[in-house]
């Protein structure tokens, strides 16, 4: 019976047969190269025979020993799939794959089956293209491509049978795949509409009537095809966000490259942006109209076009799918056209006047309190003069705070001059050109550097800076003033801190100011010497101090105009001005209310009369 069994097996499978010779006598389960006999007798070649493929390998000439001569036959030869599969070969001639052997793709040609081969089954198509363009190590490797196909539309939205709703060879085609370069690929951008119009067949239609299909058939390299809108391999749900429709488009219509090129309308991005439009969608809108609610998504026309949504003769239809009741006068009033000088010349007009009303009467209102609170400083400095008043800064510490003031503020207008190059505020504060800008900016450094090294000497060598120095550094005492200062100006006491002649608050910004200055010392001297610097730094340390420089300028300058600006101008106890920085006196009748402590010292040392 089991004998009878074997034969039988035998006669089901032909390819174990060339001529006289019984393959599976070397090629069975125990042998060289063994076949699985029940995968290929279920494959679609299974009433195929050795030969069919393996031409050659069953020629044995009279008085040679077949098993010597059947390697020779073989060597250097590989299964001819195209006798039968003759249709593929022109297209494999002039694919990108074809220095790629058949079974590379379709795998172990043995075990093909009808049901779950590569030609049925789009899922086993994603997995085969994956095994050398996911690999990054492989020629065109690339798992960002991948990945971002896996999480595409294209492959998450399955059909019933569980298949993607497009798999890489229905836009690469199959055999015939070439580069997108090649007019023949169905990824050229003449054809990529028409690959998408396999399944997308209405959106193809009224893309190709669009003024973009017109300008890729005019051989526009910059004209949109579907996957300049859609990323090829990302390709996500029609319901993108009116936000990021609005970028989308904009991203062509505002490059200014792209406009001067092709003659676009330069004022498009600028007045769908001032439109009301525009700005709720930046809000989160989703209501307002994003590009494409008024100029279709695909069937995007010329104006002039009479079929085009926003031609004249259309443009009540259009706006009537959001606004009802309207009329001509209405649709016309909101188009790109009515935003600009020629299409509504009045309110050009109006507009400008708005300008110079607002500079005149604005301006005129700074000029008006500037000179009512110069007024002020003035009077009250004048006053200052009778009172009696204790040197608080020597000659010499207000020169160098003089100094500071100077090349803080030069520093800092230079220096956000560069960060902020289109910044219409630092145009009109500094409208000089780079290098005007990059000298002041080093000058002004320099000076820093000197007024700080000056200020360390001087502590070194002088015995009333060392006595500033040490009275500088916080204590426990601080904490307390800090504690009541705060209680007392939230009403919580009604007694006054106790204020000696430094409080914290000058303690903290002059420690703040000396560990600042050095920061921005040592990143300044990085950014203006790169190439010598790393000679003994890390490649990390440059872009570091780059970042390091601006932030810890940015932290310098908001607490000059919030904490020390506070305590010298707008402080109650001495507004208008703290004139200490001008001639280091401090009358004694501010002593007296602001640094009480203070003030008791210099009664016991004589140095004030009651």
């Amino acid at each position: 019976m089991k004998k009878i069994f074997v034969l039988l097996l035998f006669c089901a499978v032909p390819l174990v047969f060339a001529g006289d010779i019984n393959c599976l006598d070397c090629h069975g389960k125990d042998g060289d190269l063994p076949i699985q006999v029940d995968k290929f007798k279920n494959s679609i070649h299974s009433d195929l025979s050795c030969t069919d493929c393996h031409v050659g390998a069953d020629k044995v000439k009279k008085g040679e020993d077949f098993e010597e001569v059947h390697p020779d036959n073989l060597e250097g030869k590989t299964p001819q799939c195209t006798d039968c599969h003759e249709d593929y070969v022109d297209e494999l001639k002039l694919s990108v794959h074809k220095s790629l052997k058949c079974w590379d793709c379709h795998g172990d040609i043995h075990a093909v089956g009808v049901d779950k081969s590569i030609t049925e089954d789009k899922n086993l198509v994603v997995e085969m293209c994956s095994k050398c363009h996911g690999d990054s190590e492989k020629y065109h490797g690339n798992t960002i491509i991948v990945n971002q196909y896996r999480h595409s539309f294209h492959f998450t939205k399955k059909d019933k049978d569980g298949q993607p709703a497009a798999s890489c060879a229905d836009c690469h085609g199959s055999h015939n795949i070439m580069t997108s370069a090649n007019p023949k690929s169905m990824i050229y951008r003449a054809n990529v509409a028409k690959t998408c119009g396999q399944c997308h067949e209405n959106e193809t239609k009224e893309y190709s009537t669009s003024i973009h299909a017109e300008g890729v058939m005019k051989g526009y390299d910059e004209s949109p095809t579907c996957t300049y809108c859609h990323n090829p391999h990302e390709v996500q749900s029609p319901a993108y966000t009116k936000k990021d429709i609005s970028n989308l488009c904009l991203s062509c219509h505002e490059d200014s490259r792209l406009v001067k090129r092709y003659g676009l309308d330069y004022n498009v991005g600028y007045t769908y942006k001032d439109s009301y439009h525009y700005m709720a969608i930046k809000k989160g809108s989703k209501k307002a109209a994003s590009c494409v609610d008024c100029h279709n998504t695909h069937a995007i026309m010329s104006p002039e076009n009479p079929k085009s949504s926003v031609n004249k003769a259309n443009l009540v239809n259009t706006c009537k799918k959001c606004h009802n009741d309207i009329n001509e006068k209405f649709a016309v009033s909101y188009t790109h056209k009515a935003s600009t000088k020629g299409g509504n010349i009045i309110n050009y007009y109006v507009k400008l006047a708005y300008i110079f009303l607002i500079i005149a009467v604005i301006g005129g209102m700074f000029l008006h309190n500037f000179i009512v609170w110069l007024g002020y400083v003035r009077r009250s400095y004048r006053k200052r003069k009778e009172e009696e008043k204790i040197q608080r800064m020597s000659k010499a510490q207000v020169w160098m705070h003089t100094l500071l003031f100077v090349s803080f503020f030069t520093l800092v207008l230079t220096g956000f001059a560069l960060r902020f190059p289109d910044s219409t505020v630092m145009h009109i504060l500094f409208p000089f050109g780079e290098e005007v800008r990059r000298w002041t900016h080093r000058i002004a450094a320099l000076v820093m550097i000197a007024a700080f090294i000056i200020h360390i000497l001087r502590i070194i060598i002088g015995k009333e800076d060392r006595r500033v120095l040490l009275a500088m550094l916080p204590g426990p005492k601080d904490i307390r003033n800090m504690r009541d200062n705060i209680a007392y100006s939230l009403l919580l006491k009604d007694e006054y801190p106790s204020f000696g002649k430094v409080t914290y608050m000058e303690k903290m910004e002059y420690l703040a100011l000396m560990w600042g200055t050095l920061v921005m010392i040592l990143t300044g001297l990085t950014l203006w010497m790169p190439e010598i610097a790393a000679q003994f730094l890390p490649s990390w340390f440059i872009k570091v101090a780059e970042t390091v420089h601006f932030y810890e300028a940015m932290l310098a300058t908001l607490a000059i105009f919030v904490w020390h600006f506070f305590f010298v101008i707008f402080h109650p106890g001495v507004y208008p001005m703290d004139f200490t920085w001008i001639d280091g006196q401090i009358p004694v009748e501010e002593i007296k209310h602001l640094r009480p402590e203070w003030y008791e010292e210099l009664k016991e040392e004589g140095k004030i009369k009651e």
